[in-house]
């Protein structure tokens, strides 16, 4: 009798020490379903503001750029800048359509890409390459349209840009005629020796380049009024009180949007696609606007 109340005494202390078992875990589970689900809700928040959020839209930066050198003929004139625009996965021909679409609409009378045409991981099929030449086509400019290369533009960006009514320009000074007046789009990379890429008389020179790091070396052999470059997207990421996140080799001094070096402005566009990663925070796609003014 003794024996039978002490295996139930033992079966009933098993009961309650298994019940207080399940109880913990159901605590322990609540617990960590508290904490998952903030957690959770919290990266797909910031998920969807990088990789779609900060990617919607095109943004147009509009500089107006005022110098001496800028006379009544050239007063007035509309250069629009693209670049970056790494084509892959992520970008559609849709994407491709309305960045014509906004050149267009600023009436541009010069047209220059800076670089980066297709994405480095990314082969690009047929299709895809007569649709963009279909859309580079329509891009309206007076005086024209011209393109350099980024690291990452072979030949199907030499296809591409020939088939859509841009002049390429490697290492070399493109001169434009404006009535009796003159600008020199000086397009080199760093492998450009400055005696081989000379000066010719205008009345104001735009150095167009993709990494802005190059910067420095145009400003002491050229001297023009305006640089423009791509490559850096900005940094890509940009965080309040931090700044630029991404610093590419080539963009690692100077990654925002615009520098004063030695008192000539360098502006750098932030592109439209993305490297490394397909996000951006605080820094939507976009193309620079500008417009030269007399001083």
């Amino acid at each position: 009798m003794t024996e039978s109340r002490t295996e139930k005494n033992s079966e009933i202390a098993e009961e309650i020490l298994e019940e207080e078992r399940k109880q913990k875990s159901k605590k322990v589970f609540k617990i960590l379903l508290w904490i998952f689900i903030p957690l959770f809700l919290i990266f797909t928040i910031s998920y969807s503001c990088l990789r779609y959020i900060g990617n919607i839209g095109i943004v147009v930066r509009e500089y107006p750029i005022y110098s001496e050198n800028i006379n009544e003929e050239l007063n007035g004139i509309k250069v629009i800048q693209f670049s970056d625009i790494h084509y892959n996965q992520y970008t559609s021909i849709s994407d491709i359509t309305k960045l014509v679409n906004l050149i267009n609409e600023t009436n541009p009378d010069i047209v220059i890409f800076t670089g980066d045409l297709i994405d480095k991981d990314y082969i690009i099929d047929n299709e895809d390459k007569e649709s963009i030449m279909s859309e580079f086509n329509r891009i309206n400019s007076t005086i024209g349209k011209y393109a350099i290369r980024g690291e990452e533009d072979f030949d199907d960006f030499k296809d591409i840009f020939d088939n859509s009514n841009f002049t390429i320009l490697d290492n070399k000074v493109e001169k434009l005629y404006i009535g009796n007046s003159t600008i020199n789009l000086i397009a080199v990379d760093e492998t450009y020796v400055k005696e081989e890429v000379a000066l010719s008389d205008a009345n104001y020179s735009i150095a167009v380049i993709h990494k802005p790091d190059l910067a420095d070396n145009i400003v002491e052999d050229y001297e023009p009024g305006l640089i423009i470059a791509g490559h850096s997207h900005n940094g890509q990421i940009i965080l309040p009180l931090i700044g630029p996140v991404i610093k590419k080799e080539g963009a690692k001094k100077y990654v925002s949007s615009h520098y004063i070096i030695d008192g000539i402005d360098l502006y750098i566009s932030g592109g439209l696609g993305n490297s490394y990663y397909p996000f951006r925070l605080l820094n939507h796609p976009s193309i620079n606007f500008y417009r030269l003014r007399t001083k």
